[in-house]
């Protein structure tokens, strides 16, 4: 939640300083004694404004690619669909795990993406039993192909 916080801020943000932009620009053309001054402050709210939205779009480009990735384990509706998909992430070594229950563990985001480079997934607490197929596959593969430290 703190993360959607800090984007919605930086949008408002960026609101704010294109508004101020478009008054500045408005005034420009009134008051002739102030343009250097409404120049400068246009050129400081628009460009500020333009990289906070390249940020807030590559911050969205990555939620947006990161969900599109989860679709595509919503559509396996099988556990033998998710074993099939488990081999293909294997090959490519691109594994996920998907998190259960109410709360989200980021010690075991952490360690799942240091060590194993696996991408971790807040599921909710709705437990569905085909991505808890694909949790067992690598939980598995973790047992048989690490050693314990």
């Amino acid at each position: 939640m703190q993360y959607w916080y800090n984007v919605k801020l930086e949008l408002d943000l960026s609101k704010v300083l294109f508004v101020i932009g478009l008054l500045s620009f408005g005034l420009y053309f009134l008051a002739k004694d102030w343009h250097k001054v409404l120049t400068k402050i246009m050129i400081g709210a628009f460009g500020v404004c333009l990289v906070l939205n390249l940020h807030l779009w590559t911050e969205y480009y990555k939620t947006v690619q990161r969900q599109n990735r989860l679709a595509e384990y919503y559509e396996l509706e099988t556990c033998e669909k998710m074993e099939n998909r488990f081999l293909t992430d294997l090959k490519n070594e691109k594994l996920k795990y998907f998190q259960f229950g109410i709360g989200f563990d980021l010690e075991l985001q952490k360690t799942l993406k240091s060590k194993y480079g696996i991408e971790s997934y807040g599921m909710g607490c709705m437990v569905q039993s085909e991505f808890d197929c694909y949790n067992e596959l690598v939980n598995n593969y973790l047992k048989e192909n690490t050693t314990t430290e």
